[in-house]
């Protein structure tokens, strides 16, 4: 276990790696609260709420409602806060809604949003049953519960941008961490201790893994405090395309049904495998490397390639570029994938595995060869 500290402490202790944890958090953090926060505003009986108060005055006003949602309930919604009717050029959305009116109106409302100069007025409701909340519901059995469900898009976006940074900072801590020795001749040195080079390599293995868990630990904990203490995670229960862009509640899409909590539990096991898989490509690369600069360019171009095979080659490279470390951070992967999530699952343990045990090969080999001159 000595040894093991021994490796983890190094990767922690790296200059750029310490600069790199505080630069992605400062980036996260400045995300979330000038690019989110900043941006939450609510109008509330011709009243305009904007940033941290706009997102308490929307958890209150939703409290009221909360529950499963009904044609009265609806009603009554529209009858104390109206239909949002303001645009503004350059503005996506009505401008004077919030979150319990600007809901009701999308789904249930008569009228549309295209563009700011595109579109209609609701002026009455139809009746749930026959939208697309209603026959969603009437699918999964039960009645659409309705809550503010705000914080767990929130959470989403900050989780993804945080893997993106978390993803970055890997590549830069972990890179070193086998040519770094061969470049400055230490190799041969390191590998010789009485309990041999393939115990050795296996300890340098379980300290990068763990330090992409701490990294993955470290986005997460971030990701769900600042959320948190903003938003709350009221609304677990609602169905998850309340909180994401591409499907919305619609009963043609399975993963737009499921509960939020089951959702955002797929995004973090897939996130963490993300994390894994390139965890592993990068000791791949840094075993066949002989300087850190060439690990860390090469580990970094890798990573990014899988987003010149999706626009190469269609849906076929979809399919191959799902299953990388890029592609698997995002949660749009298990919107399009949700029905054969096995297909991007395997595609990421085959390529994790494939890499270790190259790593591993090829680290001890070039061991022994610099030993033996």
């Amino acid at each position: 276990m000595r040894l093991f500290w021994m490796e983890l402490y190094k990767l922690l202790r790296r200059k750029a790696f310490l600069a790199g944890v505080f630069g992605a958090l400062g980036i996260l953090l400045l995300y979330f609260c000038v690019g989110v926060v900043g941006e939450e505003r609510s109008t509330i009986n011709g009243k305009l709420y904007t940033g941290w108060e706009a997102v308490r005055m929307d958890r209150a006003i939703t409290e009221e409602f909360r529950g499963t949602l009904s044609d009265e309930t609806a009603g009554r919604i529209i009858e104390k806060y109206g239909f949002p009717s303001r645009v503004e050029e350059g503005y996506g959305g009505f401008r004077d809604e919030n979150y319990c009116n600007g809901f009701i109106t999308e789904y249930l409302g008569n009228g549309w949003f295209g563009d700011w100069n595109d579109y209609r007025i609701s002026t009455s409701l139809k009746p749930i049953a026959q939208s697309e909340l209603g026959q969603a519901a009437e699918k999964k059995g039960e009645g659409f519960f309705f809550a503010y469900a705000r914080g767990w898009a929130v959470l989403l976006d900050t989780l993804q941008l945080g893997m993106f940074l978390g993803s970055v900072l890997l590549i830069m801590g972990l890179s070193p961490i086998y040519a770094e020795e061969h470049q400055t001749g230490m190799a041969a040195l390191l590998f010789t201790c009485r309990d041999g080079r393939e115990k050795d390599i296996a300890i340098k293995t379980a300290a990068a893994f763990t330090l992409a868990a701490l990294v993955y630990g470290m986005i997460v904990s971030t990701a769900f405090l600042a959320v948190g203490l903003v938003y709350g995670f009221d609304g677990a229960k609602c169905m998850s395309g309340m909180v994401t862009a591409q499907h919305a509640v619609n009963p043609f899409y399975a993963i737009s049904m499921e509960p939020v909590f089951r959702f955002v539990s797929l995004v973090l096991a897939f996130d963490l495998l993300a994390f894994f898989v390139l965890c592993a490509v990068i000791l791949c690369v840094s075993a066949h490397s002989v300087q850190s600069f060439h690990a860390v360019i090469m580990s970094g171009i890798l990573w990014i390639a899988p987003l010149l095979i999706r626009m190469l080659f269609g849906g076929p490279g979809y399919l191959l570029a799902a299953g990388t470390p890029l592609f698997l951070i995002m949660y749009g992967i298990l919107e399009d994938w949700y029905n054969m999530l096995f297909l991007p699952a395997s595609i990421a343990l085959g390529t994790g595995t494939f890499c270790v045990i190259n790593a591993f090969r090829s680290a001890a080999l070039r061991t022994y060869r610099a030993k033996n001159g």
